[in-house]
């Protein structure tokens, strides 16, 4: 009886202890995710306007690539060029990519055949031909998935202060098109955008790839490819080995739009389960806080710990439910994100992802990427190449 009632208190407190970690978490990244724009502006001290090789690299053609791509292009900044990158220049995405250079006569740009085969990320592997090429020392590296606003390059260069190695942007999800995408938003939009925000507002900083704006320098000095080989997970390897060299990742004021269009539940599903199982290979800590971050595990922890507050299980987990929806719905109305009737089942399909997702990345370390299947925590056998692989098919001068 002894041991029972111990068990039972244990499992009283310590659910009451996971609520209130969970609440005060989901609060205090709410308003951080409201305040971090201003904090983060003040903090870009940069005058300087150096100029800026844009990196683009291409993998597959996506709804709206040719706007992500024509967004580059409509940067109010007085120097810079753009190169990409493909594996299959004969590709869609390569061909299109091509087409919107051909464009734009009054910016030089260079396409680049990536032959580099030696690094964990496939996605690595078709950088190093464009870091390696790249006219200036400053480069801006875009997702050919995401969508820059005009101001977007001068603003990101404001925060490349001199004690900063790494600057990169938070994505949000925008123009989802049907029910896997909009739950894709919900994701972006939801915990993982609350908790780096949060962070940012702390001033701290880590990788996230969709946007990195670094000093090729740095990068060489940090171990340049070899620094990053190893892992899937490559814009958090790099801000890992500048910090080793005293530069600080932070993040811009300015949070990077990514049009999702339609999706599937696979690919939003997979998506989500290679960055977990990156999370867990690369940053256990953060792995780890993640379930502090979602509803279900705090709905869960109410319905247990109700009895402290005399009430139902099911009236204290309703309440935490309502309470996290409210405060999400809040937030997506302060930010201008999507708000429709259908946010409430969007809300639950996305904690049930998150949950299954979280879960899964225990037990596994086969991830896609770019719709190829493979091992996220196989070894790397081979160093950087010494050479940079990739031939120029097309370059054109400015005029």
């Amino acid at each position: 009886m002894w041991v029972g009632d111990v068990l039972r208190d244990v499992s009283l407190w310590g659910s009451a202890a996971f609520w209130v970690i969970s609440v005060a978490t989901m609060v205090a990244s709410t308003l951080a995710t409201i305040a971090q724009p201003r904090i983060a502006a003040r903090r870009a001290r940069n005058r300087e306007q150096p100029p800026v090789s844009v990196v683009v690299p291409v993998k597959m053609l996506e709804e709206n690539f040719d706007r992500a791509q024509e967004s580059v292009f409509a940067q109010n900044y007085p120097n810079f060029d753009v190169l990409a990158s493909a594996v299959d220049p004969d590709g869609e995405a390569a061909r299109s990519m091509r087409n919107v250079f051909a464009r734009h006569p009054e910016v030089p740009t260079r396409f680049l055949r990536s032959t580099a085969k030696f690094a964990k990320s496939p996605k690595v592997d078709n950088l190093v031909a464009p870091f390696t090429q790249a006219t200036h020392d400053t480069i801006l590296m875009k997702d050919a998935n995401a969508i820059l606003e005009p101001d977007d390059l001068v603003e990101h260069v404001r925060q490349l202060n001199a004690d900063v190695g790494l600057v990169c942007a938070i994505p949000y999800g925008a123009n989802s098109e049907n029910l896997a995408a909009h739950v894709e938003a919900s994701i972006l939009n939801g915990p993982h955008s609350r908790m780096l925000f949060w962070a940012s507002a702390l001033g701290h900083g880590f990788g996230v790839g969709k946007i990195m704006l670094f000093r090729r320098g740095d990068f060489l000095r940090a171990g340049g490819f070899d620094a990053i080989s190893h892992t899937v997970g490559e814009d958090n390897a790099m801000s890992k080995a500048l910090a080793r060299i005293g530069l600080r990742t932070v993040f811009s004021h300015r949070p990077v739009r990514q049009e999702l269009g339609r999706r599937t539940f696979s690919d939003v599903y997979q998506r989500q389960l290679r960055w977990s199982v990156i999370r867990r290979g690369d940053a256990l800590l953060s792995f780890l806080a993640e379930p502090f971050c979602q509803a279900f595990p705090a709905v869960i922890a109410a319905g247990v710990a109700a009895p402290l507050a005399k009430l139902t299980p099911f009236a204290a987990a309703g309440a935490t439910l309502l309470l996290w929806f409210a405060l999400e719905t809040w937030l997506s109305f302060m930010k201008g994100w999507r708000l429709s009737w259908e946010a409430p089942v969007i809300f639950l399909l996305r904690e049930a992802v998150m949950l299954a997702v979280w879960l899964r990345a225990w037990t596994t370390n086969r991830v896609v990427w770019a719709r190829e299947g493979f091992n996220a925590r196989a070894d790397v056998t081979k160093g950087a190449p010494a050479a940079t692989p990739g031939a120029p098919l097309a370059t054109r001068k400015k005029g």
